[in-house]
């Protein structure tokens, strides 16, 4: 990680039309939630994982914005902050949103004070959170939402492999999907015929992209062999 550089940015998702507003219970909860699913499948290597750090909260209706100065021991990085915005969903509050900055090369560039200022625009709450000290995932049962999105990730896989991947014989490619929460921002899955790891945005309109070949496309491939089921997608 190169000093000074924002890193681990989500895109801003338009919420879902919801009708409970976001409580610091479920925005903590979610922050957790996130901080695991980053270590496991995305490999970030600096959480603070079984320590407790402290946690600016801002509640606003069905989003919450959080900030925390601790939370990541990053090398060679004195100051490091953790900014995160919590929508609440039909299916259930989610992280829509982490940047993080290095402070003192940072502080005064638009971003970081744009981020800094929607957490400290109106009163905080100052929260002292213990992480997980195991990020072992936990997958939910299948509730009607989650086979829902299933459904949605077989058939963009299925249209990705029809209009730019490698067409298969026969009309059918075997693919492992990785299990999956509904407050994930993305799953993977991997192509058996062509060996080729697949990322699906269960945010962003269940786009496909691969995963360039190297260490992190060899990680995810062995977490999608352990935690995926094999299927038959067809490719009309």
């Amino acid at each position: 990680m190169r000093a000074g550089v924002v890193v681990g940015v989500l895109s801003l998702f338009a919420a879902a039309p919801a009708t409970a507003e976001v409580t610091s219970v479920q925005a903590i909860d979610a922050l957790k939630r996130h901080v695991c699913f980053s270590r496991t499948w995305w490999g970030d290597p600096y959480a603070r994982l079984g320590q407790t750090v402290t946690v600016d909260l801002r509640l606003d209706g069905r989003a919450a914005y959080l900030w925390s100065e601790d939370m990541r021991a990053v090398p060679r990085v004195r100051r490091w902050a953790d900014s995160y915005m919590v929508v609440t969903r039909p299916t259930g509050p989610a992280v829509t949103q982490r940047s993080g900055y290095n402070i003192e090369l940072l502080r005064g560039e638009p971003a970081y004070e744009r981020e800094r200022r929607r957490v400290y625009a109106a009163q905080t709450q100052r929260l002292r959170i213990d992480l997980p000290a195991s990020c072992d995932p936990r997958f939910d049962p299948d509730t009607p939402a989650k086979l829902e999105m299933r459904a949605a990730v077989l058939a963009s896989l299925s249209n990705a492999v029809a209009t730019w991947g490698r067409r298969p014989p026969r009309g059918g490619v075997r693919v492992t999907l990785a299990n999956f929460n509904t407050d994930y921002p993305e799953t993977f899955a991997l192509r058996q015929d062509t060996g080729e790891v697949l990322r699906i945005g269960l945010q962003t309109g269940y786009a496909v992209t691969p995963v360039p070949p190297g260490l992190a496309a060899v990680q995810l491939r062995r977490l999608i062999q352990r935690y995926g089921e094999t299927r038959l997608v067809t490719v009309r």
